[in-house]
């Protein structure tokens, strides 16, 4: 067996992947979720680019991101909130998720502030066409003003807190060609529940139509509250695989959903559109109560949209492993690969490798977000890459479980 120790540069983030991440069981609780009933589940007549073009809005140029191309951008610089971008949700029937707010379109809930767009959830007396409600808001979307298939969708936002206060940064799709949510899909970039003012969730909905849907997805915690700052949010969403970062920290990375009406990467290979709103009350975060201060401000400093360039390939979905046994003078009758997510380097749980009919076995994994410890498993033993080879030979047979040094798959950062 020839032997190497391998130390893989993989470039497809410059971003460093944080250790801290929990996962997110508390996210959406069973039943309906925002997206349940929505007035737009008719889809309209698709188009093929994004409707609006980048503006000048800004005399310096915007910070380029390798790799990527800007497609979309709304800065917040202008007086008033371009409506050739955004348009107002207004409704106050509870999102399904029995929310309290009325989602209206007054400065009083949605406005520009110095260069930022300013979401307001009030604590007012509000009566609409869906009857009366004690609290009000603002939900703006970009369908068919901003829809994009695949993509880096990216805010700077500075989040409200509070028991009952729910900011959201997400995305559903335009054209709804799996049918009724959560069907066609849910990209939530960022949502917070206000009494957890440190944890945000990033998370993805599919399946089927409500109830048979499901969710995925996790938390990520820092020390401080997400009131204090601005920090930025974003996912890279590409054919297969949807990466979520904060702060450029690669928090978590996705690329297991399914469809229950079409093959895989359904629903997640359909055009989107961008929803920011603060919701109040509901489900998940539960009702406001005497410690919840309003107003609440959800502040967004800039959303930006990138795009892969002609040319530029996507981000690897896969990583794939192969060993050479052709120095081995055994019949080889099969071959895998243990390491530490194995039942503790357990033999009898190695991953099967494929036989490539040339003395080589292949494993292929999910595209790795850490350092990826392994070992190959040869005949149901492990191999040993020490002595043997210490002692001139060209070839490390397999041997016994004390004698070995581990293979290391070290991802690059650049």
């Amino acid at each position: 067996m020839e032997v190497y120790v391998w130390y893989i540069l993989a470039c497809w983030s410059d971003a460093e992947e944080k250790n801290d991440v929990v996962v997110d069981t508390a996210a959406h609780e069973a039943g309906v979720d925002e997206a349940e009933v929505d007035d737009d589940t008719n889809p309209p007549e698709p188009t093929t680019e994004p409707t609006s073009e980048p503006s000048s809005e800004q005399e310096e140029p915007l910070p380029e991101r390798d790799g990527w191309e800007l497609v979309w951008h709304d800065e917040f610089s202008d007086a008033e909130i371009d409506m050739t971008k955004w348009g107002f949700e207004v409704n106050g029937w509870g999102g399904g998720n029995n929310e309290l707010q009325y989602y209206t379109d007054r400065a009083n809930n949605a406005r520009i502030e110095d260069g930022v767009l300013v979401i307001q959830a009030n604590q007012e007396r509000f009566i609409g066409d869906d009857g009366e409600r004690e609290f009000t808001s603002a939900r703006l979307r970009t369908l068919n003003q901003g829809d994009w298939l695949y993509g880096r969708v990216e805010a700077k936002i500075q989040l409200p807190t509070g028991q009952g206060i729910w900011p959201a940064f997400w995305m559903l799709p335009t054209d709804w060609v799996y049918g009724g949510w959560a069907a066609s899909g849910e990209i939530d970039i960022m949502e917070l529940v206000g009494h957890e003012p440190n944890v945000v969730h990033g998370t993805l909905h599919y399946g089927g139509t409500w109830p048979e849907n499901t969710y995925s997805g996790s938390g990520y915690t820092i020390s401080e509250s997400f009131a204090d700052d601005y920090h930025t949010f974003a996912v890279e969403w590409e054919d297969g695989q949807i990466r979520w970062y904060v702060d450029e920290i690669l928090v978590s990375t996705q690329d297991n959903w399914y469809s229950s009406v079409a093959a895989y990467p359904a629903p997640f290979n359909q055009r989107f559109h961008i929803i920011l709103n603060v919701a109040v009350g509901g489900t998940w975060p539960g009702n406001p109560d005497s410690s919840t201060e309003f107003p609440q401000q959800m502040k967004v400093d800039y959303v930006r949209v990138y795009q892969r360039p002609d040319g530029v390939d996507q981000q690897p979905t896969q990583l794939t492993m192969t060993v050479n046994t052709r120095c081995m003078t055994e019949s080889i009758q099969s071959v895998g690969m243990t390491g530490p997510w194995a039942d503790n380097w357990n033999p009898d749980e190695a991953l099967a490798a494929q036989n490539n009919g040339d003395g080589t076995w292949s494993v292929t994994l999910p595209t790795q977000t850490d350092d990826f410890e392994y070992l190959w498993v040869v005949n149901g033993e492990y191999e040993n890459l020490v002595v043997e080879m210490q002692n001139g030979a060209t070839c490390a047979p397999v041997t016994d479980y004390w004698n070995y040094a581990n293979r290391l798959w070290t991802l690059g950062s650049g």
